[in-house]
């Protein structure tokens, strides 16, 4: 079973029922795209989707009984193995792909890439981090990252490394610390974790899970036994909310919030964030309990692990807040946070890598969000995620049957 082959039936079940794809979107509550991909077979619908599928169509669990079939990855024949399905092949064609999707200047030299790729623009300070980045966990040498380390570097200011808005970004800093820690010599221990340390020098950060989880992971990376990291540390367990009696992190904490929920992206970036501390040494209980925690509320977590979007209103010096949508994928970081976990469930892995596959362009060798859109992010994300999985476990089911196609 393919996925060309469950989108042509839902497509035929949709036209013997008489309705558009509009009409179906509005009654099952998902979006026209989303139900234009799935006909098409770019995406599998999730198990939830399907099943609200089968019962618009009363289809007697037709269609998820398809959709799981084409989810699995198929035995293969004659006991012959070969490398046309496997993550290797993936992470080539990712690696690939973003090459193909460097920028240029007018000289042919390699500057960065654009926050999506889908679209024409100027490349970005972040998306060139994420794409460093990407390059680093894929492995390979596709192209030379000289002046783009260079030109990423020479962008520094006085704040750190900034985004479109002035003003302090963390998340801007870490990810370029920690790009260019990665893959070059060009920025010492002292001042990477300096040029940290100053863009957080707010009390705003405090209160932002994603900024300490983002900054955390990168200051344990470089330097585990620091004070920048233990304060870190300290102010990301201090984020937590306490939800009857367990701790677990939200899209903030502030005073006075009206009905505080967590969420299983915040929890998934703080965990792994917290995990690289104990990769490194650290042997803190707090940590290990908060970790523990975290991690078993994300096993027994039922929400489907698709994307999440949040608002955060980044305040500017001496000026108005910029609001700022932020995305997760969110099952990228399940994987990432469950990939050290002692005892993890296999149906709860599975669960977490099939909504990550579901965001797979097959043809493009890249992740995509719902609207089509290719930001670069999302990739480096899911070859993040899937090459922990890759270490920490024997034979996990990485791959289904459309991911080499």
């Amino acid at each position: 079973m393919t996925v060309e082959q469950v989108g042509a039936e839902l497509r035929r079940l949709r036209k013997l029922a008489g309705q558009t794809q509009a009409d179906v979107a509005r009654i099952v509550g998902v979006s026209r795209a989303n139900l234009t991909q799935w006909e098409t077979g770019r995406y599998l619908p999730s198990v939830e989707n399907a099943r609200l599928l089968d019962d618009h169509f009363r289809a007697a669990n037709h269609l998820v009984e398809l959709a799981e079939a084409a989810r699995t990855p198929a035995p293969a024949a004659g006991g012959v193995l070969t490398t046309g399905g496997s993550l290797l092949e993936v992470f080539r064609r990712a690696g690939a792909a973003l090459a193909g999707e460097l920028i240029r200047d007018e000289n042919g030299r390699a500057v960065g890439w654009r926050h999506n790729l889908q679209k024409r623009g100027e490349h970005t300070t972040l998306a060139t981090a994420y794409g460093v980045s990407a390059m680093a966990v894929l492995g390979d040498t596709y192209i030379d990252l000289h002046t783009v380390v260079e030109n990423l570097y020479a962008k520094k200011t006085e704040l750190g490394w900034q985004g479109r808005s002035a003003g302090r970004r963390p998340e801007v800093t870490a990810a370029v610390v920690d790009a260019l820690f990665q893959v070059s010599t060009i920025l010492s221990a002292e001042e990477a974790l300096e040029h940290l340390e100053h863009s957080l020098a707010d009390d705003y950060s405090r209160t932002r899970p994603f900024l300490l989880a983002t900054a955390l992971r990168t200051a344990a990376r470089i330097g585990p036994d620091t004070p920048l990291t233990r304060r870190l540390t300290d102010d990301l367990l201090a984020a937590r909310l306490d939800i009857d009696g367990v701790r677990l992190w939200g899209e903030k904490k502030e005073p006075r919030l009206v009905a505080p929920e967590p969420t299983t992206a915040h929890t998934a970036r703080a965990v792994v964030a917290l995990r690289e501390l104990l990769r490194n040494g650290d042997d803190r209980a707090d940590v290990r309990d908060a970790v523990e925690v975290g991690t078993q509320w994300l096993v027994d977590r039922t929400h489907a692990d698709d994307g999440i979007m949040e608002d955060l209103a980044l305040p500017q010096p001496g000026q108005r807040a910029i609001p700022v949508n932020i995305k997760h994928f969110t099952s990228a970081w399940v994987v990432q946070a469950l990939a050290e976990a002692p005892k993890v469930p296999t149906v709860r892995l599975s669960r977490a890598l099939g909504s990550l596959w579901e965001r797979y362009e097959a043809g493009l060798g890249l992740w995509a969000w719902g609207s089509g859109d290719l930001p670069i992010w999302m990739t480096l994300d899911a070859v993040t995620a899937l090459r922990a999985a890759a270490l920490a476990f024997a034979a996990p089911p990485f791959l289904p049957t459309t991911a080499a196609e």
